[in-house]
C-alpha cells in the first residue's frame, strides 16, 4: 500500500493511505536517539514456548490490541526519522503470521532482521538475518516449544534455497530445563543447510518461579564454560564471541547488567511493543518490564559490551 502526506501539510506527521483514510501518528516515547530498535509486529503465536518473555503479565501482550499494516508502516517510518533508527529487528509474537508487511517493514531502514520460530517457513530476505530459535535436540525441544515443532523446523530450513542471500542462524535459549542437551543439539543440527548458531541464557523476573532460571549465576557459569568450549571446537559454526561469553561469568557478570540496568548498552536498543488499543509502547528493556537485571541471561546485553572495550582498545592503539 502506498502512503502519501497530506496533500495540505507534506511534511506532517499526519498522513493518508491511497484511500484517503487518516493514519495516526505513533506516541511520544521521548526524544533520545536509537540507531536500533526491535518492534513487536503482532501479540499472536502459535506457539506457547516456557520461557517467552514477551508474553510475561507485566508486559503489553494482549492478541486483540492490533495494528493495520498501513499504520504499521506509517508509524515505523515516523519512528524511523524521529529517533534516527538504522537497523531494526522484526518479531512478535510470530512475525511471519504478518509475512507482508515485515518484508516490506524491512525495506525501511538500513540494515534488518527476524526473530522466527520458523513454523510458517522461512522467509526470503537476501541480505539480512533471520534468526530461527530452537531449544534443543528434538524431545528437550518439543517439550518446551510443543509437540513436532522440531521436525517442522528442520524441514522448513531444508526446503530453503540456501543460495538466496539470506543469512539464516539457529538460536537456542539455554535454560535450566535443557542445559544438559548443549554439545547433543550442536551435534544434531551443525550438518544443516544454515550459516551459524548463536546462545542466549534465559532472563528471568524478579521473583521468577519458572524454574528455568538459575538461583546464583555461579551455578549458571559450568554452563558458559561449556558453550565456550563448544565455540572452541566449532569456530566457525558458532558465531558467539569468547569475550563476550566471559564477560557473562558470575565475577564480572554485574558489571555489565548492574542492580536495575544502570550500564546495560542493550537499553540503547528501542523496544516497540504492541501495547493497549494498538499503540506501541516502551518497556523497561528489551525484555519487558518486570526483569531481573541481576540475573540478565541476555547474550546481546555482554555482546555490547565486548564491542564496546574492543572499540576502545583499537582507539587506544591508533592514539
Amino acid at each position: 500500500m502506498t502512503i502519501k502526506p497530506s496533500p495540505s501539510q507534506p511534511d506532517a506527521l499526519v498522513q493518508i493511505d491511497e484511500t484517503g483514510r487518516a493514519l495516526r501518528s505513533p506516541p511520544d516515547l521521548g526524544s533520545g536517539q536509537h540507531r536500533s530498535a526491535l518492534v513487536n509486529v503482532t501479540n499472536v503465536c502459535n506457539l506457547t514456548c516456557r520461557h517467552c518473555f514477551v508474553f510475561r503479565d507485566e508486559n503489553p501482550k494482549d492478541p486483540r490490541d492490533k495494528i493495520d499494516d498501513a499504520t504499521l508502516l506509517h508509524q515505523l517510518r515516523v519512528l524511523r526519522d524521529r529517533h534516527g533508527i538504522e537497523f531494526m529487528l522484526f518479531m512478535g509474537g510470530e512475525p511471519m503470521i504478518r509475512r507482508d508487511v515485515v518484508l516490506e517493514g524491512m525495506k525501511l531502514f538500513r540494515r534488518s532482521s527476524i526473530v522466527t520460530n520458523g513454523t510458517y517457513g522461512i522467509p526470503s530476505a537476501p541480505g539480512c538475518i533471520v534468526t530461527v530459535s530452537l531449544d534443543g535436540p528434538e524431545a528437550p525441544n518439543d517439550a518446551i516449544r510443543g509437540e513436532g515443532v522440531f521436525q517442522k523446523v528442520k524441514e522448513a530450513i531444508h526446503a530453503r534455497d540456501p543460495e538466496d542471500g539470506t543469512v539464516v542462524l539457529l538460536q537456542m535459549t539455554l535454560t535450566r530445563a535443557n542445559e544438559s542437551c548443549l554439545e547433543e543439539f550442536v551435534e544434531a543440527v551443525r550438518e544443516w543447510p544454515i550459516d551459524g548458531m548463536t546462545f542466549t541464557f534465559y532472563v528471568p523476573t524478579r521473583d521468577d518461579r519458572t524454574g528455568l532460571a538459575w538461583d546464583d549465576l555461579r551455578d549458571r557459569d559450568p554452563v558458559v564454560e561449556r558453550l565456550i568450549a563448544l565455540k572452541r571446537s566449532y569456530p566457525r559454526l558458532i558465531k558467539s564471541n569468547i569475550g563476550a561469553l566471559e564477560l557473562m561469568l558470575s565475577d564480572v557478570a554485574m558489571r555489565y547488567t548492574g542492580e536495575r540496568g544502570e550500564p546495560c548498552l542493550a537499553r540503547e536498543t528501542l523496544p516497540l511493543y504492541l501495547g493497549s488499543g494498538g499503540e506501541f509502547e516502551r518497556p523497561f528493556c528489551c525484555y519487558g518490564n518486570d526483569v531481573d537485571c541481576t540475573r540478565c541471561g541476555a547474550y546481546a546485553v555482554f555482546n555490547a559490551a565486548y564491542h564496546q572495550m574492543q572499540d576502545g582498545h583499537e582507539s587506544e592503539l591508533q592514539r
